[in-house]
């Protein structure tokens, strides 16, 4: 999830913490949402940030991510990949739970596998609230982030380190920017749920990564 509107703003938090390489991953190795000026932001971050693309997913692409980042010294891993589905429960489908799971679950235990030998100083699985909360017609997307936070207690009981941030809506990036739109245009809002913004985002994830990645 590199290349998203969350990705791209770790990526700049980084920087402005003194990061000297950031590799922004992801599926198609390149910004694909229109609108969020993620493509100059990207620009902004030119003389630290190399872009790639990987499917996380796969289990070869991600063992060759794992080999890239252990020639550029990787030290921390920040995991913002995931996807959204809308449906009541009696429409899930085995292929929408396994299509949805694929980024977020799926990509988060192959880096977890492939990267089993690194001594990470960092790493943030980014969940949702949805996973506590079990928004409606998004049983599968709970689902997925309610594994996230799983993962990170078992990798913790293993001795690394890891943290599950569970996020609300960021209003100004990625999907919840997109929840923005299609409810002012509209589409459906998600009742009751309170979004925060870009830079409030920023904040609360620079405080937990100086906290440690491991409480």
């Amino acid at each position: 999830g590199g290349l998203g509107g969350l990705g791209l703003r770790a990526a700049g938090l980084l920087s402005e913490r003194g990061a000297r390489c950031v590799l922004l991953v992801s599926r198609g190795g390149r910004v694909a949402r229109e609108g969020q000026g993620l493509a100059s932001r990207l620009r902004s971050l030119r003389g630290i940030a190399q872009a790639a693309a990987y499917e996380a997913a796969d289990a070869a692409e991600t063992c060759a991510l794992v080999r890239r980042g252990q020639r550029a010294v990787l030290i921390s891993v920040l995991h913002a990949a995931g996807a959204s589905d809308e449906g009541l429960l009696s429409a899930v489908t085995g292929d929408r739970v396994a299509w949805l799971f694929a980024p977020k679950a799926v990509g988060a235990w192959r880096l977890g596998c492939g990267g089993a030998s690194i001594v990470l100083e960092a790493q943030a699985l980014f969940s949702s609230v949805a996973s506590g909360l079990g928004n409606v017609g998004q049983a599968n997307y709970a689902a997925a982030n309610g594994w996230l936070d799983a993962m990170a207690r078992v990798q913790r009981a293993h001795g690394c380190v890891a943290c599950c941030v569970q996020w609300p809506l960021v209003s100004e990036a990625g999907m919840g920017a997109a929840a923005a739109d299609g409810a002012s245009g509209g589409g459906t809002a998600i009742a009751g749920l309170v979004s925060i913004g870009l830079e409030q985002y920023a904040a609360c994830l620079g405080a937990r990564l100086c906290a440690g990645a491991g409480v």
